[in-house]
């Protein structure tokens, strides 16, 4: 699902609210996680997932095309956990120790 297929979601579940409210929404929700994980906090969304800020650190890594080695700098990056809750909804056969059959 990309943004707009959930803008057209939530338009069509809530149609008394206006699109331009509802995109206005969807873009203060994205802006306060991006604005929060840039300043190195963790993000929880009960029933969903964390994110979490971590550092990677430099390492020396090689270029595919030429095989010239290079240095990798260090940079940070997003870790993302699903929730206990959203895990087994998303695995309802496998926590019943069932084997799918779409597997």
């Amino acid at each position: 699902m990309v943004r707009s297929q959930l803008l057209q979601k939530l338009c069509n579940l809530y149609p008394s609210i206006f699109r331009k409210d509802l995109e206005k929404i969807i873009e203060i929700i994205f802006e306060e996680i991006i604005s929060s994980l840039k300043e190195g906090k963790n993000i929880e969304i009960r029933g969903f997932g964390t994110y979490k800020v971590a550092k990677r650190k430099a390492r020396v890594g090689r270029n595919p095309k030429n095989a010239e080695v290079i240095q990798i700098p260090e940079k940070n990056v997003i870790k993302w956990k699903t929730s206990k809750v959203f895990f087994k909804r998303l695995n309802k056969n496998f926590t019943e120790n069932e084997i799918s059959d779409t597997y």
